[in-house]
């Protein structure tokens, strides 16, 4: 699981002027003029095409006077003792914490919520605008998303299965593309801290440029069987790479090579090899496995 940070440098570096002390009158005033507008399609709406990547900065949920995080306030009991597991574990050492990743653990895909967030870590995220959808396309796992904007509804979710990514639509609310998502199993957690979701989550995404090559993303978290309120996210900022490509990234690639020279008789569940592996054990010839389509020739003893 490698790390691509050629562009991380000059990113961090916007971050620190963006968290670091405020302007001056004239800093403002010579940032405006240095600041491109927002481009614009043909039809007037913003342009948000392009290489993404979150800027260095808040989390979704930050801990309050208190020291506890909204989402942590607004936890059902039973969702929070097991996240306070988590934590305990993380408070030992980031392995006995990994444990409970489901990505870490298990290869899982992370979900739309952490393929955002991730973007600190060297892998962006691309935008295109098609015909009556918006697409997004994330470096991470390369997962490909597709974000309706034909006015179709959500599919019902009774008769349709729950997806790592969920179902995506959109509109505009003026300059802000407005994402509604829902149909999410419950896997994946909302970010790295570990806050769970179950399948009635449903996300709102508010991508609001604020000109050329900077736009605010806001995240509204919405799951009543997890949380007694919905949860807004902090503001986080998006910084448009010009000069960055989607790179090859492979989730679990450091496994591949390692997996790929195991014995395949010894991979739990490995069912594909059930018919081999079973001759082998019984010292059976493997000449006739297979027939001439390919196939098993015969039920395994």
């Amino acid at each position: 699981m490698r790390n691509r940070l050629p562009w991380l440098g000059s990113l961090l570096g916007v971050g620190m002027l963006l968290v670091g002390s405020p302007p001056t009158s004239a800093q403002e005033g010579q940032a405006q003029e240095q600041a491109r507008p927002v481009p614009r399609q043909p039809d007037g709406k913003p342009d948000l095409s392009g290489v993404w990547a979150r800027i260095p900065g808040d989390r979704y949920f930050t801990a309050g006077a208190s020291g506890v995080n909204a989402a942590e306030e607004a936890m059902r009991p039973e969702a929070l003792e097991k996240y306070k597991d988590q934590l305990a574990a993380a408070e030992v050492r980031t392995i006995e914490r990994d444990l409970y990743d489901p990505y870490v653990k298990a290869c899982a895909p992370v979900g739309i919520t952490r393929l955002i967030y991730e973007g600190r870590s060297g892998r962006p995220f691309e935008i295109f605008h098609l015909p009556n959808r918006v697409f997004f396309h994330y470096e991470w796992g390369h997962w490909p998303r597709n974000v309706w904007m034909d006015g179709r509804s959500h599919p019902d979710p009774a008769v349709s299965p729950s997806t790592w990514m969920g179902h995506s639509t959109a509109r505009w609310d003026g300059d802000t593309l407005v994402v509604d998502t829902v149909g999410f199993n419950d896997i994946t957690w909302l970010d790295t801290q570990g806050h769970p979701h179950s399948e009635s989550l449903r996300l709102i995404e508010r991508y609001r440029p604020l000109n050329d090559d900077t736009m605010e993303l806001q995240v509204t978290f919405d799951d009543p069987e997890i949380y007694t309120k919905t949860l807004v996210g902090n503001t986080l900022t998006l910084q448009r790479m010009p000069d960055v490509e989607i790179q090859e990234w492979v989730v679990c690639d450091d496994r591949i090579r390692e997996m790929y020279a195991t014995d395949v008789c010894e991979i739990t569940g490995a069912w594909e090899f059930e018919a081999y592996c079973h001759r082998r054990e019984q010292g059976l010839p493997m000449d006739d496995l297979f027939n001439n389509r390919g196939g098993v020739s015969g039920p395994v003893e």
